[in-house]
């Protein structure tokens, strides 16, 4: 079902607004757990981006961070982090180098909750090589 999930998302991220750089995020339940996959689509223009993920139970919640951004391209590098009940994520390129046209996988995270409630995205915003920002939006696939 998740990738069922994915697919969709993907294929509504590439007919929707041709020109902007998204940030695809698909969530699911599985079990106790709540599992993201987050995903790119580029048209080209951006080297970097920065996002945040709100967390059902904030600071009580039990993240797994270790595969939030393992699929990206080798031209760039990320890092995530989990503070103040968020997840916060940035991927850059110390070269400069813009991201591939097209869908990039980024990774997935998962969390751990009692909390009520979905993970969404809080912000997203995408720059190009000259650190202003190109028109980008989200598109959210979880499931309630």
């Amino acid at each position: 079902m998740r990738k069922f999930i994915t697919v969709v998302a993907l294929s509504i991220a590439s007919v929707s607004v041709a020109h902007a750089d998204q940030l695809v995020f698909s969530a699911e339940k599985s079990g106790g757990a709540r599992v993201a996959a987050i995903d790119y689509v580029s048209n080209g223009d951006a080297v970097a981006f920065d996002f945040k993920i709100d967390v059902p139970g904030g600071t009580d919640a039990v993240v797994n961070l270790k595969s939030c951004v393992a699929a990206l391209p080798k031209s760039h590098a990320g890092q995530c982090s989990f503070a103040k009940g968020q997840i916060i994520g940035i991927v850059y390129s110390d070269s400069n180098e813009r991201l591939p046209k097209g869908i990039i996988s980024i990774g997935s995270v998962s969390v751990q909750s009692k909390a009520a409630g979905d993970l969404s995205v809080a912000s997203f915003t995408a720059v190009n090589k000259d650190g202003i920002s190109v028109e980008s939006t989200v598109t959210d696939s979880a499931t309630k």
